[in-house]
């Protein structure tokens, strides 16, 4: 009796000890700026709630004579750092003119290219922003990404735009900073 009630002990111990490793999206923007950062102990950044699941899908919508679709996917994350897996969102896209002619593609793209937009975390206020750098991010193709699902519209309409860091590499761009291919201004994309 005493080794089944010791067993069982154990692994519920077991049990509360890796709960206690999980830290829910959700509470990442609490250690975001914090000088200490993530814990330590946080082994797991996880979406227990499925707050990232509105976001997940592909999403149209047009700006400035332009065709944008945007395949969002939900992605688990390991860091090369440390023992941390994080769930996070991906996104690729495809950009088109009024006239047909592709201006940029990611959607074939691997998870780990830098091209494929990361997410980075989710905000107070409900936004999710993620990290973005463009092809010619050497030359201000660089910043982070917020997207926003709009309530009320049964998941179906959201917001997005880029919020432009603009690092250059001045030595690597002659001409200066280079056009911005994501949208700067709010854009209305409403999902497939």
């Amino acid at each position: 009796m005493k080794k089944t009630l010791l067993i069982g002990l154990i692994f519920l111990c077991t049990i509360c000890c890796k709960a206690q490793n999980i830290l829910p999206v959700e509470k990442v923007i609490e250690y975001r700026n914090s000088e200490t950062g993530i814990p330590q102990n946080i082994t797991q950044i996880k979406d227990l709630n499925g707050l990232l699941n509105k976001f997940i899908g592909i999403w149209k919508g047009d700006y400035n004579s332009k065709n944008y679709e945007f395949r969002i996917v939900k992605h688990t994350r390991q860091s090369t750092t440390r023992n941390l897996s994080e769930d996070e969102l991906l996104i690729r896209y495809k950009i088109i003119e009024a006239n047909g002619t592709v201006l940029e593609n990611t959607l074939d793209l691997a998870n780990d290219s830098p091209y494929v937009i990361h997410g980075s975390y989710l905000a107070s206020s409900g936004s999710y922003v993620l990290y973005y750098q463009g092809k010619e991010h050497k030359c201000g193709q660089n910043g982070d990404v917020f997207i926003r699902v709009l309530n009320n519209t049964n998941d179906l309409k959201m917001k997005l735009f880029l919020n432009v860091a603009g690092e250059m590499y001045a030595d690597l761009c002659p001409n200066g900073a280079v056009q911005q291919m994501l949208p700067t201004d709010l854009i209305d994309l409403t999902k497939q």
